[in-house]
């Protein structure tokens, strides 16, 4: 049957239908239209209502980054000083902490070397437990600044003081003196340099 049969034979039905029959069906099909496009366009105005919500997003985002870009800017530049200061070979430490002593008129009375930490996947915290005994505020401040400024990226991360004498000039220093370098290996810790 073409399509030409099937509208012949819509239309012989129509024609048999009451003039009340075919304002029904006339009155039916225009409802279910109405229907049908009432929820497209509610479908449209919900998707519009999303995409303005998006562009309102994407807005307020950008206008972040351009708010936060000098910020950004200057961290990036504080990482990468770090990373200059941090090298590329790992900075003995025992020995530069005794340097550093040596320098500056301090005596180290105890260290203890601690195992390499992980930080992160990037890099690898060495450290060194130190206790100072009956060290004087002077000779103690230009320790730590000797410590601290130096050419590569050693801080002292942990610090307790106490003082040993009545006059409190004289002092008892524990500290954590801590260096890092570039994790070359994919455990965390490399390996003949544990302990």
């Amino acid at each position: 049957m073409s399509l030409g049969d099937k509208l012949q034979q819509f239309r012989s039905r129509w024609e048999r239908l009451s003039n009340r029959e075919r304002r029904l069906l006339a009155a039916g099909a225009a409802t279910l239209l109405g229907i049908a496009l009432a929820a497209m366009g509610g479908a449209v105005a919900a998707n519009l209502n999303e995409l303005e919500e998006a562009n309102a997003e994407m807005r307020q985002a950008l206008k972040d980054i351009a708010e936060h870009h000098d910020a950004y800017q200057q961290a990036r530049a504080k990482n990468a000083q770090l990373e200059v200061r941090m090298g590329s070979s790992p900075v003995q430490l025992q020995g530069y902490l005794e340097s550093a002593a040596k320098e500056t008129g301090v005596e180290i009375a105890e260290s203890d070397e601690l195992p390499p930490q992980p930080v992160g996947k990037k890099y690898l915290e060495r450290a060194v437990n130190l206790r100072l005994r009956r060290v004087g505020l002077d000779a103690l401040t230009k320790y730590l600044r000797r410590i601290e400024t130096g050419p590569n990226l050693v801080i002292v991360s942990a610090l307790g003081i106490r003082v040993v004498d009545d006059k409190r000039e004289q002092f008892e220093v524990e500290m954590k003196v801590s260096a890092f370098e570039h994790n070359t290996e994919p455990s965390g810790i490399r390996k003949g340099k544990e302990g």
